[in-house]
């Protein structure tokens, strides 16, 4: 899942690196990765969400073909593998990449963000969302009235919202929240402004802005104080769990809340990949993933591309869990009403602190 998947076929899983496939693929000529190459260079120049390092990346590949570098590549899938390689030579970036997709469909236009998806592809979405739940993996209350959600991904607003909606309502009335990002690797910032919403309080909140480069248009990011049920509200401690998988739209979400102070972020650096994407076919079977815009916080006035978010407790993600539950008890203990509870709680924050 990444940040604005704009025309992808479904919200799955964000795939970083060389694109492979287990398909057969499907043999190419010369003159097909000459054409190939050219329609990508083609794109890169013009879309790319930088101009001058799209302009470079396409002098890269064009080089590399003059030089006869991918007349040994036979089949597209593999293509697309060192296509990506040579991409990310020229200008690392972990959005981008080639993808071998059999029969790839038509580039379409960039819909603006605030539009969602096209209506023919919102019922395979529907599908998708409904096996994996939209991305929400677990709500679970804790020790201490701590609420623990899993989001594995911000699945497409428009399908997921409701689940979304449900989740954070049944966690609202936590002391303190714990929010699992560590498997999240992205999605709709759209529905990241959805649950950021339900952690801030009846002031819209400008969260973020997207810049889009070849149609030199902005989109914002605002929380609702009208969301639908409980917010959690904008006081109680919220811990966010970070590794290095967490990505895209998931470091959206942590670094925004972060510039603004309203989490605490456990765990370890994120991915580092801040730039939405669109597919552009450039071959039957080869699918371009161009970055074609760029987050913005109104805040730093930047992002997190190349350098992920920078934990405020840094431990390792296997221990993070442990790290936050127990920081989340030493800030409820105070509070609690029960005097019976306290001896429970306080050994529970022995054995963590143990762990740790």
């Amino acid at each position: 899942m990444v940040l604005s998947i704009i025309a992808l076929p479904t919200a799955g899983a964000q795939e970083r690196g060389p694109a492979t496939t287990a398909q057969q693929s499907r043999s190419l000529s010369a003159a097909d990765k000459a054409a190939a190459v050219d329609v990508l260079a083609q794109r890169l120049s013009s879309k790319y969400v930088f101009a001058d390092e799209g302009k470079k990346m396409a002098a890269a590949i064009r080089d590399h073909l003059l030089k006869g570098d991918y007349e040994k590549v036979a089949a597209d899938a593999q293509f697309a593998d060192l296509l990506t390689t040579h991409l990310q030579a020229a200008h690392p970036d972990k959005h981008l990449s080639i993808r071998y997709a059999l029969n790839a469909p038509p580039d379409r236009p960039r819909p603006s963000l605030n539009q969602g998806v096209p209506a023919e592809m919102r019922q395979r979405m529907t599908e998708v969302g409904q096996y994996l739940n939209f991305a929400i993996e677990k709500v679970e209350r804790l020790p201490g009235n701590i609420m623990y959600l899993k989001l594995n991904g911000f699945f497409e607003a428009e399908t997921g919202k409701a689940a979304a909606t449900a989740a954070m309502n049944l966690a609202a009335n936590g002391n303190a929240m714990i929010i699992d990002l560590r498997e999240n690797g992205g999605g709709d910032p759209r529905m990241v402004a959805h649950v950021a919403s339900y952690l801030l309080g009846d002031k819209k909140i400008h969260l973020s802005d997207i810049y889009f480069r070849a149609d030199n248009e902005t989109n914002s990011f605002w929380s609702d104080p009208a969301v639908p049920g409980v917010r959690f509200g904008a006081d109680k401690p919220v811990y966010v769990l970070t590794s290095g998988k967490t990505f895209s739209a998931a470091e959206d979400f942590t670094y925004n809340l972060q510039a603004i102070k309203r989490i605490t972020v456990v765990g370890e650096t994120t991915g580092g990949g801040a730039h939405p994407v669109q597919p552009f076919r450039i071959a039957p079977n080869l699918v371009a993933v161009i970055p074609v815009g760029r987050s913005i916080n109104l805040i730093t006035k930047g992002n997190w591309e190349g350098t992920g978010v920078k934990p405020d407790v840094a431990v390792a993600s296997d221990k993070a869990m442990t790290k936050a539950n127990a920081l989340a008890l030493r800030q409820v203990l105070p509070k609690l009403s029960n005097p019976m509870e306290r001896p429970m709680l306080e050994k529970k924050l022995a054995e963590l602190e143990a762990a740790l």
